[in-house]
């Protein structure tokens, strides 16, 4: 279970740095998207960096011992790995997109009470995940 801050953003670089890897990998194994695919993956790196300079802004010892509203569970935000042709990988991709942006509205109605601003750059990096959805899907 995520209790507190430093938990949460742990955990949201995991899952871009996962997904980046993944998207990477399949660029390697289907060059006719390989331009697409490592522009999406260096898209999440920055979206990970991006949180953390919010956080690292923000963090105080005060904050750090601040528990979230509710716990999460990590668990429940979990990337998995594509198979099979592009269409399929694609597929597979979509479904990480849509769990690094659930994990990105929960993370920013959890962590509302604690880093000012981290729940706003949470929502702003779901917007921006649903808006290259479109970019990704495209490949299929």
């Amino acid at each position: 279970m995520l209790r507190t801050t430093s938990q949460l953003i742990a955990l949201h670089g995991e899952l871009e740095d996962r997904v980046a890897e993944i998207l990477r990998s399949l660029a390697q194994i289907h060059p006719e998207a390989a331009d697409t695919l490592s522009k999406l993956a260096d898209e999440g790196v920055q979206h990970r960096d991006m949180i953390l300079k919010v956080y690292r802004e923000g963090v105080t010892d005060a904050f750090e011992v601040g528990y979230l509203s509710k716990p999460m569970d990590e668990d429940e935000y979990t990337v998995r790995e594509p198979k099979g042709s592009l269409s399929s990988a694609v597929k597979t991709a979509l479904l990480n997109e849509d769990t690094v942006i659930r994990f990105c509205r929960d993370a920013a109605e959890d962590s509302n009470q604690l880093i000012p601003g981290l729940p706003q750059t949470f929502l702003r990096l779901a917007k921006r995940k649903e808006k290259r959805k479109a970019a990704l899907g495209a490949l299929a």
